[in-house]
């Protein structure tokens, strides 16, 4: 092509200079863009790097969530509680470098709150507990027919004489 575009009027010059390939950017994790190539990363490295990022997510229970990958597309599988961690799970996994893509199959499981207004958080109270130093009381022993019990002194007191 350049030698047809060649002429009288150009006397050597190209007019449309091939342009040298724009090197790829890549990210890892957060930080990025980088120039160069994206060098190919092990299923496993995926996997593992997708489930640390996971564990680490203060927002997503880590607990309930499968993560396997093939090809450097990483499948998410199982439950969470709410829509943001579904969400946020699907941007942890696009963080780790070597992620192609992202199938997020997560079912969301959200778990009822407690209202206060409708009295649903009550809780039955127990009895109070007695404080240091204070006896607990303890019934009386039981009176001979005829006879009347004796009241029973107090910790610190002298019986009474009769």
């Amino acid at each position: 092509m350049a030698e047809e575009v060649r002429g009288e009027r150009f006397e050597g010059r190209e007019p449309f200079r091939e342009r040298p390939a724009e090197p790829s950017v890549f990210y890892m994790g957060d930080h990025g863009p980088f120039p160069g190539q994206v060098t190919p990363r092990s299923d496993q490295d995926i996997k593992r790097d997708v489930e640390t990022a996971l564990f680490y997510d203060d927002a997503v229970s880590s607990i309930g969530i499968q993560v396997s990958v093939q090809d450097g597309m990483v499948t998410l599988d199982g439950t969470v509680s709410s829509t943001l961690a579904k969400d946020l799970a699907a941007q942890d996994a696009w963080t780790v470098s070597g992620v192609r893509g992202v199938q997020n199959n997560l079912v969301v499981h959200e778990t009822p709150t407690p209202s206060r207004a409708a009295g649903q958080d009550v809780i039955a109270a127990k009895p109070p507990m007695p404080g240091y130093g204070i006896p607990i009381e303890q019934p009386a022993p039981s009176a001979q027919p005829g006879q009347q019990a004796a009241p029973q002194p107090r910790q610190g007191q002298r019986p009474q004489q009769t």
